[in-house]
């Protein structure tokens, strides 16, 4: 696998080392996900009221672990692929408030499949529901301190990781974000209502708590 730095230029992050044959997170400042953080940052952080500890994932290659580490005292980022998790501890390794675990988030704890996505977008790994090598966790079982915002974009595992995280998301309340609104019936039984709609996500808040 071959590795180069792109130029970000965003959040203070001037470049990040990142896989050569992907295109997909820098298609434009209009599509991809710098794109979508650039549409899409003042909703992502409009709803959160204190910005202690952001829970995000997947991780990637560290872009949003990063631009959310300017925002928040602790960021935690997980990452399944081997290559993506290399450049993510390659760009963060050196950010005190940011960690990150190498493994996906579901309703399990065990070990599952990755299934690679294409060469041009490393963003686009999946995780399936067989045995394999990544390790999963339950947010649940991480028993965190406090959740501020719940930051979810796993290629349509969102559901799992939600039903993985209900005991946490009841007793803190924290803002939720899914692409496409994967995960909404999980999302929708917690109390929950969909506040912004934009071109890859959905923000969620809980009303009464």
């Amino acid at each position: 696998m071959m590795f180069e730095y792109r130029n970000v230029g965003v959040e203070g992050v001037e470049k990040l080392l990142w896989i050569t044959k992907d295109s997909g997170a820098f298609g434009s400042k209009n599509s991809g996900p710098l794109g979508d953080w650039i549409q899409g940052k003042q909703y992502f952080l409009k709803y959160v009221k204190n910005k202690v500890t952001v829970l995000q994932a997947g991780g990637n290659c560290g872009m949003y672990p990063l631009f959310y580490s300017k925002y928040f005292e602790n960021v935690i980022t997980f990452e399944p692929d081997d290559n993506n998790f290399h450049c993510l501890k390659e760009n963060c390794k050196n950010i005190p408030n940011i960690q990150y675990i190498q493994g996906g988030l579901g309703n399990v704890n065990s070990k599952l499949s990755l299934e690679i996505g294409p060469e041009y977008n490393v963003g686009m790994h999946t995780i399936k529901n067989e045995p394999g090598n990544v390790q999963m966790y339950k947010i649940d079982d991480l028993k965190l301190e406090n959740l501020d915002l719940l930051h979810l974009d796993i290629e349509g595992y969102e559901t799992e990781a939600l039903q993985g995280a209900k005991e946490t998301i009841k007793k803190y309340s924290p803002v939720i974000i899914t692409e496409r609104s994967h995960g909404f019936d999980v999302i929708e039984g917690l109390g929950y209502s969909p506040v912004e709609i934009l071109q890859m996500d959905t923000v969620f808040i809980r009303e009464f708590y």
